[in-house]
């Protein structure tokens, strides 16, 4: 099987300021049809924590995930559980 050689084109000074000025106040994966900022409602940012516990109490909120994953319920993952629980102690 023949390899085909990649094809390299030269850009011209021009087009690539044209291209970077178009890309330039754009954020990262945004599309064209994507809605404008104000549109999309704002969701809280998540932050990464590292906490300690028992053995026995990660062992088994880890099987509460894995049942819920494989009955296609939520909250599926270690995370969200924790999150759930520590969102419905802190309304308490």
């Amino acid at each position: 099987m023949a390899l085909k050689k990649p094809v390299r084109r030269t850009v011209s000074e021009a087009e690539a300021d044209a291209l970077a000025n178009r890309l330039a106040d754009r954020p990262y994966g945004e599309s064209q049809n994507s809605p404008p900022p104000a549109a999309v409602p704002q969701e809280e940012k998540i932050a990464r924590t590292t906490i300690s516990l028992p053995l026995s109490l990660l062992l088994a909120v880890e099987d509460i995930a894995l049942e819920n994953k494989r009955n296609g319920t939520d909250p599926k993952n270690v995370s969200a559980i924790i999150r759930e629980a520590l969102n419905a102690y802190l309304k308490t």
